[in-house]
């Protein structure tokens, strides 16, 4: 694939087709996919690219032309980006709108929610990856190029092996359960990136762990992990949305994500202790990070994802970070 920088992006742009005009090189992108909140507003906006925008970026491209059949909409308090009345109803915005709430529940395997705007999306994603190359597909996910999963895990390795043996955790299983978890989010995470600022105050899964606040002030309030001792807020007694937006400015650094991952891993353990030693079922735990901390039971049963997460990653875990 060939990049250039042009049009003052600072987006590495794959280029696909352009056109002079007055010796300046215009590029002329089609909407694929549109991000909304709960209440139908646009809040990021994907290009037939795989280029994500939040609303103020795509406005400015829009005004200067580089959104195919697209115009702007300026009132007094509000901005817009509208369709042209000429489109086919398949390209207008509405049909290419999901919320920022159905795309990640798709992304996390929780809700199978799908739409043909997001079908097109991860066609354009799958035909991105480079052909031949070795990949991982979380159960129910699209494929992921495994250099990727690999190159994001080690950069976090000091972190997995202190996280582990703080909470006396092993390390290898937090690993297969971050795998897990960067697999299933690659796909959305520039869209994720760019949705956050939008629905901060929301109980947001976050980071490569994808901890959700409420998971995480829970774990502070049962004195499991707690980001920052001096601060006197934490934690909440009631989370409301300004108590998750402050909350999310600690869970967004990967030393607290981490950690709030791997102090997860220990309360389970605990939780479930006075009826069976999860540490003889690390599948039971890989399965409870996903679905919470479920009922304390003698004869557990994991699911495809947990069982996925110990027969396929953690081997991947063990070798990547035992190489090191």
């Amino acid at each position: 694939m060939i990049y250039h920088s042009i049009c003052g992006w600072e987006h590495r742009v794959p280029i696909y087709y352009f056109f002079l005009l007055d010796d300046c090189i215009i590029c002329i992108m089609k909407i694929k996919l549109v991000v909304t909140n709960i209440s139908g507003k646009n809040l990021v906006f994907v290009s037939d690219k795989l280029q994500v925008f939040s609303l103020d970026e795509a406005l400015a491209l829009a005004d200067k032309g580089e959104i195919d059949s697209v115009h702007t909409v300026r009132r007094k308090s509000s901005f817009y980006i509208r369709t042209n009345p000429s489109v086919p109803k398949e390209d207008e915005f509405e049909q290419l709108a999901i919320t920022g709430r159905d795309i990640t529940a798709y992304a996390q395997g929780t809700h199978s929610v799908s739409t043909p705007a997001l079908s097109s999306y991860m066609r354009l994603y799958l035909a991105s990856l480079e052909d031949g190359k070795p990949f991982i597909t979380p159960l129910g996910e699209a494929k992921v190029l495994t250099a990727v999963v690999k190159e994001k895990l080690i950069e976090h390795s000091p972190l997995i092996f202190s996280v582990a043996k703080k909470f006396n955790i092993d390390p290898y299983l937090l690993g297969a359960i971050l795998i897990d978890e960067i697999a299933r989010i690659h796909p959305f995470e520039p869209i994720f990136e760019a949705l956050l600022a939008n629905v901060l105050g929301a109980n947001v899964s976050v980071g490569i762990a994808q901890i959700k606040i409420e998971t995480a002030n829970d774990l502070t309030k049962k004195d499991f992990y707690n980001p920052n001792l001096d601060d006197k807020k934490l934690p909440f007694k009631r989370m409301n949305s300004d108590n998750r937006s402050y909350l999310y400015s600690y869970l967004v650094k990967p030393k607290h994500n981490i950690s709030f991952a791997g102090a997860f891993i220990r309360h389970v353990i605990d939780f479930w202790s006075s009826h069976i030693d999860l540490n003889e079922r690390l599948e039971i735990i890989a399965t409870l990070y996903h679905i919470g901390y479920g009922i304390p039971k003698k004869n557990p049963e994991s699911d495809k994802r947990g069982r996925q997460i110990i027969n396929e990653f953690y081997p991947l875990s063990k070798k990547w970070l035992g190489d090191l």
